[in-house]
């Protein structure tokens, strides 16, 4: 039970890449789906129990605006999970991918009221921000497996809006308070999910797809990846902290990003950028879920 009890919320984040990786991976064989995918739901399972046995542990972690933001990659990793779950129980799926959509929203509204309209401080605002109002594009890009595209743009489109606003906020704090302690410099790693999420969002939903659009967002998508990569190179070697699943899904999402552009706009030598992303995800994940097994088997073994 203290392996329950001492899991950390941000986790979410890793669970959120490994289920994503499945879907990314599964290009190279069908297996690594459900192989990415079990790791993911076994450590889902284990924040589910944290939930159920802990809640007190789960209200004070709410006190702190970094790991409500990062808690976003929960309900986000519930609905990827819908998407495994289709082909066995559609009902299931759909129920899991409204709880999803659901606890993402409260999110959306609690993260507003607690730390937006009360208690606002420019120096709690980091990349995460964009889990909790971005994130909520996770319900367009699943949109299209539960045949509600319809409403999966008006996520796009709401993700879109809150990219807008939050990006000049979250670019603004970096350039006042350039300072950023060690254990939430990972978080900078998210600037590559930000467009690249959106793409995905907007491939699998949009009634119409425009190029241009595509094109622009793909383009300021590859500058944040670049950026976000040599960002992981410098902090890469960090003492271990929780944070350090921020460093796994923007990279498995920037690959799908370029999978989407590839499949739209044919254009052939991102065939060899898409090979190099996923290779650069799923050295990432491994990475990152390396560390946080070494991690958990000390926190396990505490009294």
């Amino acid at each position: 039970m203290s392996l329950i009890k001492n899991i950390p919320i941000p986790i979410c984040g890793l669970i959120l890449a490994l289920l994503s990786l499945g879907n990314l991976a599964q290009d190279i064989h069908p297996y690594l789906k459900y192989v990415f995918g079990s790791v993911g739901a076994i450590f889902l399972i284990l924040i589910i129990l944290k939930i159920v046995f802990y809640p007190q542990s789960i209200k004070e972690d709410f006190k702190n605006p970094v790991i409500v933001s990062s808690s976003g990659t929960f309900s986000m990793s519930l609905m990827i999970l819908s998407t495994y779950l289709i082909q066995f129980n559609s009902t299931i799926a759909y129920t899991l991918w409204i709880i999803g959509i659901a606890l993402h929203i409260l999110l959306m509204i609690f993260f507003t009221h607690r730390f937006i309209i009360h208690n606002f401080n420019i120096s709690n605002v980091y990349p995460s921000y964009w889990i909790v109002f971005v994130g909520i594009t996770m319900g367009a890009i699943t949109s299209n497996i539960h045949d509600v595209t319809e409403v999966g743009f008006v996520f796009f489109t709401i993700g879109f809006i809150a990219m807008l606003i939050t990006l000049p906020l979250v670019i603004y704090r970096y350039l006042k308070e350039p300072t950023v302690p060690d254990g939430n410099k990972p978080l900078i790693c998210i600037f590559t999910a930000v467009i690249s999420i959106l793409i995905v969002g907007y491939l699998n939903s949009a009634p119409s797809i425009s190029n241009e659009f595509l094109l622009v967002l793909y383009v300021i998508a590859c500058a944040f990846y670049i950026f976000a990569l040599a960002k992981f190179i410098e902090y890469r070697n960090l003492n271990f902290y929780p944070s350090f699943a921020a460093f796994s899904f923007p990279f498995v999402i920037s690959a799908l990003a370029t999978k989407g552009i590839l499949a739209n706009l044919k254009i052939n030598f991102l065939s060899i950028i898409l090979k190099i992303e996923m290779a650069i995800a799923i050295i990432i994940v491994l990475y990152v879920l390396i560390r946080y097994l070494k991690f958990l088997k000390i926190v396990g073994s505490r009294n």
